[in-house]
């Protein structure tokens, strides 16, 4: 079912998609169930997790679809931001013109960060070594080897991440995926 935003009102030409939104808020709420969740290297759930196995963690759960597939890298961030599902939109880094407003509930991150299985120096590698959740309001959702465990970051308060910020997946821009929650 589509309907404009604001109550089926013709406020704007923006559609939404109830089940769309729905999984979104699903995504967001399993997420934020993790928070402290603690980092372990090369761990996917449920208990532990690195960044992307945090990720891979809530869209399986959700969607049951594995989120390594049809990616290629080294890193399994890498493969999380190379597979075919949904839709990427690259950021350029250090670019403070960044604009986050593209960024929808449940979208996931990528961060250019190094990563423990880069062999790569920083400057050469053009992958992502780190990856999260967008929750809205600028807030995100990630597995942090520093601390330890699943925390939550904001951009305003930090302008590393903003920085560092390479790219943004949408799932939910992906028909396929949502054929399979109707099931």
């Amino acid at each position: 079912m589509i309907a404009n935003v604001f109550n089926r009102k013709k406020i704007g030409v923006i559609k939404v998609d109830f089940k769309e939104n729905e999984l979104r808020e699903k995504i967001i709420k399993l997420a934020l169930l993790q928070h402290h969740k603690l980092y372990e290297h090369g761990k996917n759930g449920a208990n532990t997790f690195d960044c992307a196995g945090f990720v891979w963690f809530l869209y399986y759960e959700i969607f049951r679809i594995n989120l390594y597939n049809r990616g290629f890298g080294l890193s399994t961030t890498t493969k999380i931001m190379t597979n075919n599902y949904g839709k990427t939109i690259l950021f350029r880094e250090n670019d403070p013109n960044k604009d986050l407003s593209i960024i929808r509930k449940g979208d996931i991150l990528f961060f250019h960060r190094q990563s423990m299985n880069d062999t790569i120096p920083k400057v050469d590698n053009k992958y992502p070594g780190h990856c999260g959740i967008y929750l809205g309001d600028n807030y995100f959702i990630h597995c942090s080897r520093p601390k330890g465990q699943v925390i939550i970051s904001n951009f305003d308060n930090n302008e590393y991440w903003k920085e560092v910020l390479v790219a943004n997946k949408d799932i939910f821009s992906d028909s396929k995926i949502l054929e399979r929650t109707k099931k």
